[in-house]
């Protein structure tokens, strides 16, 4: 009982001693003071590209694994569907065009959000899943993006412009957003204030799966549409599946926003509709109030400089 005590009272001792030669300033590192290594993040024999784009973004692009189940075991998830199919890396000389896509993707965005809520990890790999009807694009819980590469999603390009790819393929970057504002809208911790009293509340898909259920008894496609339309002009949603959650209306707005100028937004979505123009000034202030970023200033140029490629 005396050795107990006197062995609890030594660890007592030696941890007043550490806490007590710490300072907000000068604290423990782990990896500098006890020589533990991180685990997230490039190691020390990753790429140069690997290493600034994390820098930078706080986004880990990674090509390289020792094992094919480290593609599909991310730190918040597993995917053991797939797992049984072993992933194939990026082959060499189209690492560099990868790098330049997701550089020029992620230049779009501002480091105070990218670093806050984009998805942490894009694992880029050569295949995903089956070898015969594999995924180009697989999101492993809310944190990592399979991305394969080069990618074949329908009406995709191949890459000559490597520098410019991200603005020339459009039906490419349109998918990428697609998968990432997803994740982000998982990922987001709070809903704009306001937002969601503007309109009618979202009802998680009672109106819009009403519809849909009334199409599969008279099969016709074009009222099925026309009412889905009009549920969401007069609800005030941005469009028929932006009427499930706030999440997914964060989601829409936040891809359109990226890739769309102000003016094909305002002719298309807000023009003779209160209701999603109260909510499109809302989502743009909140995000430079909040981020400093001017989200709309991104979508005109990716549609400036796409409109040149075309």
């Amino acid at each position: 009982m005396k050795t107990n005590i006197f062995y609890a009272l030594s660890f007592l001792s030696f941890l007043i001693l550490v806490l007590g030669s710490c300072t907000k300033e000068a604290g423990l590192t782990p990896t500098e003071n006890l020589g533990f290594q991180s685990l997230f993040g490039p190691q020390a024999d990753a790429s140069v590209e690997e290493k600034k784009l994390f820098e930078k973004y706080n986004v880990w692009v990674r090509m390289d694994f020792k094992d094919s189940k480290e593609v599909y075991n991310s730190y918040l998830g597993q995917d053991v569907n797939n797992a049984r199919f072993p992933a194939q890396k990026v082959d060499m000389d189209q690492r560099q065009s990868a790098y330049l896509y997701m550089d020029t993707l992620l230049s779009n965005v501002s480091q105070s959000y990218g670093k806050q809520l984009m998805p942490n990890e894009v694992f880029f790999v050569k295949t995903y899943g089956h070898p015969a009807w594999g995924y180009q694009f697989y999101v492993v819980a809310r944190n990592r993006l399979a991305f394969v590469w080069p990618n074949q999603t329908y009406g995709a390009q191949p890459v000559v412009d490597a520098k410019n790819h991200y603005y020339i393929d459009s039906a490419l970057t349109k998918e990428v957003w697609n998968n990432l504002s997803k994740m982000i809208g998982e990922r987001i911790t709070e809903e704009i204030p306001g937002f969601e009293k503007i309109g009618k509340p979202y009802d998680g898909g009672t109106a819009f799966n009403k519809i849909r259920d009334q199409f599969f008894i008279d099969r016709d496609l074009e009222k099925r549409n026309s009412d889905w339309q009009r549920m969401a002009d007069q609800g005030g949603y941005l469009d028929p599946y932006a009427s499930f959650s706030f999440k997914d209306e964060y989601a829409a707005f936040f891809k359109l926003l990226l890739l769309e100028s102000f003016d094909n937004i305002n002719e298309n979505y807000l023009k003779g509709n209160v209701m999603r123009k109260q909510k499109y000034d809302l989502f743009v202030k909140y995000f430079k109030d909040k981020y400093n970023w001017d989200i709309q200033a991104a979508g005109n140029k990716y549609r400036r400089k796409l409109n040149s490629f075309h």
